[in-house]
């Protein structure tokens, strides 16, 4: 059955649904509604919720929770993850499950933007090691992206983030919410965590893997993993990217965008389809892995733009990379909780068509 939600509250009770058993957060706009929506519901189902002091205080404990084995989760928006910086690196070093929802924002706004792609793509923090991350655009897909994204961190004992911005966030939408999950898998633990390893069984973590990875210690330790978490993510891109296409199979145009941007950019699709361009819409839903072989078999278009709420470009730089220097691309962006224009999506890639710009 459908339910009319706002993005927070649908991804709370999807979280809900699929086994979530701690949750700690800190209020930040524009996700707030996801944390208040969590404060009634978790305790209703005998889980644990907790309103931590900070970011970073929720971050430890987060930590904490995934050492002790629990499903848990956090939430916040982008200064928020810059002070989970630390916690959040740890933990995708020491392959330590969780997921974070991250409803990005502009600045001090609570307007949307897309301006922490960077950092959760790019190598959480100072390990430079990475999570699984999900970027929906519409409400319903914000549910189906959580879901997804447990099954993921806990398949593969990773963070896993569900990156939204304040417009999916905030927005109501039609929801048909995932069944409740009548059991949930115990958590298993890669070795460097050192669960077991003690005589009493308990789970500890075993920072700089002294002597708990293959045998080894210290730097050659540290490296095996690094080597190992790399193997990993690479078989990420060979196996799990995703990536949807709309009206691509007569293109001869494409807009490569993700998340809200690529929501509007339907609208540029359909406009200049109208105008008799055959324009189409390539839109990646997993953005690490990004689906690189999805963007570089974009071969044979006259032209590509590519779509952003981010100044200076940050997504942008992922998709040049895939597509070489064979295909013209041009960006389109903006920032600061301002929205792309479908109209002047359309007149770049009209200007494109016309030759006007190379």
């Amino acid at each position: 059955m459908k339910k009319v939600m706002k993005g927070n509250e649908a991804v709370a009770e999807t979280a809900i649904r699929s086994g979530l058993e701690f949750f700690c957060g800190y209020p930040i706009t524009p996700q707030s509604e996801l944390l208040e929506y969590m404060s009634c519901r978790l305790p209703e189902e005998g889980k644990i919720f907790i309103q931590a002091e900070s970011e970073i205080g929720s971050s430890q404990m987060l930590t904490g929770a995934s050492i002790a084995g629990a499903r848990c989760m956090t939430a916040t928006s982008g200064p928020g993850l810059s002070l989970m910086a630390e916690a959040l690196a740890c933990m995708a070093l020491g392959r330590l499950p969780c997921v974070l929802v991250d409803v990005q924002r502009a600045f001090n706004c609570i307007t949307p933007a897309q301006m922490d792609y960077n950092f959760v793509t790019k190598g959480f923090g100072h390990s430079g090691q990475h999570g699984f991350v999900l970027a929906p655009s519409t409400v319903q897909e914000a549910a189906d992206c959580t879901k997804l994204a447990f099954e993921k961190a806990y398949q593969y004992n990773v963070p896993a983030v569900v990156l939204m911005d304040g417009m999916i966030g905030q927005m109501m939408e039609a929801v048909v919410l995932p069944e409740k999950a009548e059991k949930t898998e115990a958590v298993s633990y890669p070795i460097p965590i050192g669960r077991g390893s003690r005589p009493d069984k308990k789970a500890f973590y075993q920072s700089g893997y002294g002597g708990q990875y293959k045998g080894l210690a210290s730097e050659a330790a540290c490296e095996e993993a690094c080597n190992d978490n790399a193997a990993l993510y690479q078989k990420w891109v060979e196996t799990e990217a995703l990536c949807e296409a709309y009206w691509m199979e007569d293109a001869e145009y494409a807009i490569v965008s993700y998340g809200s941007a690529a929501r509007i950019c339907l609208d540029t699709v359909h406009m200049l389809r109208d105008q008799g361009i055959k324009a189409g819409l390539a839109r990646p839903i997993t953005v690490f892995p990004f689906p690189e072989k999805q963007i570089g078999a974009l071969q044979g278009l006259k032209g590509v733009l590519c779509v952003e709420m981010a100044k200076p470009e940050q997504f942008a730089k992922d998709v040049a990379l895939c597509l070489g220097k064979s295909i013209p691309m041009r960006t389109y962006t903006r920032c600061g909780g301002n929205l792309p224009d479908p109209q002047e999506a359309a007149e770049i890639i009209r200007k494109m068509a016309a030759g006007e710009v190379s």
